[in-house]
């Protein structure tokens, strides 16, 4: 037996009703004893004696990986995980209101040519509709068979194209296809730090490549991509944040929404939808030293909304057409902005900001400097400081110069 068919035979016994003893005791091994793998398999091997050892370790990995889930998104019940799977998985928050999306269009039936794990599988069963799910990985079709049992699963090949088309010819004009294309190689290059697969930018090189989802022939294609990539002509586009973190960006070959393109945030549990206005002025640049920064949310800025802003924060500027950053003379009032209060403008060397910086009492501070190239950390150890909350550094851009700005977070001023 190979390595590769040994992989499938483990997946396929995890999804199985004998493995459910294994991983209850699993779970309870790992929960007893968190951060220390040892004890918990020494735990679970007294618990159940005859355990294979790579059963064990199987059923030991999905406790540690269910636990993260819950951790990082919230999940919870019985499901089957990959590493892999997990971090190229969308926010449950975010699939749920995609599929409702789907759901209130008129689709019954959605596609999934790209199921993984199945969480956005489930968000569209759970929104009522009917779905067939597509995944070529006979292991990852296993999970996704237990994860999503109300779908039709069919472990293939979505770009062969005999499947396709008899696929695609049962589905009705207001149907949909879902592709959510793999942006990392599980066997390809990884970040030396955090061991994560690194992300291919070139969506000719995606799994299934950008071109055959744009050719797909349908009326109605949705694909989830990197935040990053740039929408073709006549597909509308939606830029997802949770939490002032942009995850993603949604594109539909049909108009899904009123404008083109648009911001969602998603922000301790609260929904907003920000659209640009064709017809609204540029946002003017600030004329005078104002006290309060703002920084958009990512999404509003990839979606081209920033004039936007304006309607929800009156007075609202951009501190400078090279800066992302805007600002006023009060903190913003709405979600799509985060506000921080000018302390000082440092000048002159680092030598010299270094002084500024003591003489004000600044030890700890965080660096922002996405409209400079420079490296936070080095700016941070160039002017003696450790890195913490309590300050911001906002390294900018100011009529054709650097400007360096100490800043205070408006949670932590009103505090």
């Amino acid at each position: 037996m190979t390595d590769l068919d040994g992989q499938h035979a483990m997946a396929h016994w995890l999804a199985s009703p004998d493995a459910g003893a294994a991983l209850g005791a699993a779970a309870r091994a790992a929960a007893s004893h968190p951060g220390d793998p040892l004890a918990a398999a020494a735990a679970l091997r007294r618990q159940l004696p005859a355990l294979e050892p790579g059963q064990a370790s199987a059923a030991l990995e999905q406790a540690q990986l269910r636990h993260l889930a819950h951790e990082r998104y919230g999940l919870t019940g019985d499901l089957l995980l990959t590493r892999d799977g997990l971090e190229q998985a969308t926010r449950p928050a975010v699939a749920t209101r995609r599929a409702r999306l789907i759901a209130r269009s008129g689709a019954g039936h959605v596609l999934d040519l790209t199921a993984g794990l199945g969480l956005d599988a489930m968000a569209f069963v759970d929104a009522g509709l009917s779905v067939t799910a597509i995944e070529r990985d006979p292991a990852t079709a296993a999970f996704l068979a237990h994860n999503c049992p109300a779908a039709r699963v069919l472990c293939a090949d979505a770009t062969d194209p005999a499947l396709l088309a008899t696929l695609l010819a049962e589905l009705g004009p207001a149907d949909v296809v879902f592709v959510d294309p793999a942006r990392r190689d599980p066997a390809g290059p990884r970040d030396a730090a955090s061991g994560r697969a690194l992300p291919e930018r070139d969506p000719a090189r995606w799994s299934p490549p950008w071109p055959f989802v744009q050719g797909i022939p349908h009326d109605r294609v949705l694909a989830k991509v990197a935040p990053g990539f740039s929408p073709p002509a006549g597909w509308h586009a939606e830029w997802t944040s949770v939490d002032r973190t942009l995850l993603e960006c949604a594109v539909y070959s049909w108009p899904a929404f009123t404008a083109p393109r648009r911001a969602v945030l998603l922000t301790h549990g609260s929904l907003t939808v920000i659209e640009p206005d064709p017809a609204a002025a540029p946002l003017p640049v600030a004329d005078h030293s104002a006290t309060w920064l703002h920084e958009p949310d990512p999404a509003v800025v990839r979606a081209g909304a920033l004039t936007a802003l304006a309607a929800l924060d009156p007075g609202i500027v951009r501190f400078d057409d090279d800066s992302t950053w805007l600002t006023s003379d009060q903190p913003s009032a709405g979600p799509a902005a985060r506000s921080f209060h000018i302390n000082a403008e440092l000048t002159g060397s680092p030598r010299q900001q270094r002084r500024q910086l003591a003489d004000l009492g600044v030890r700890r501070a965080t660096v922002k400097s996405r409209d400079v190239d420079v490296s936070p950390r080095a700016v941070l150890r160039e002017l003696g400081l450790a890195e913490g909350p309590e300050h911001v550094l906002v390294l900018t851009r100011r009529a054709g110069r650097v400007v360096t700005l100490l800043t205070e977070p408006s949670a932590a001023r009103s505090g």
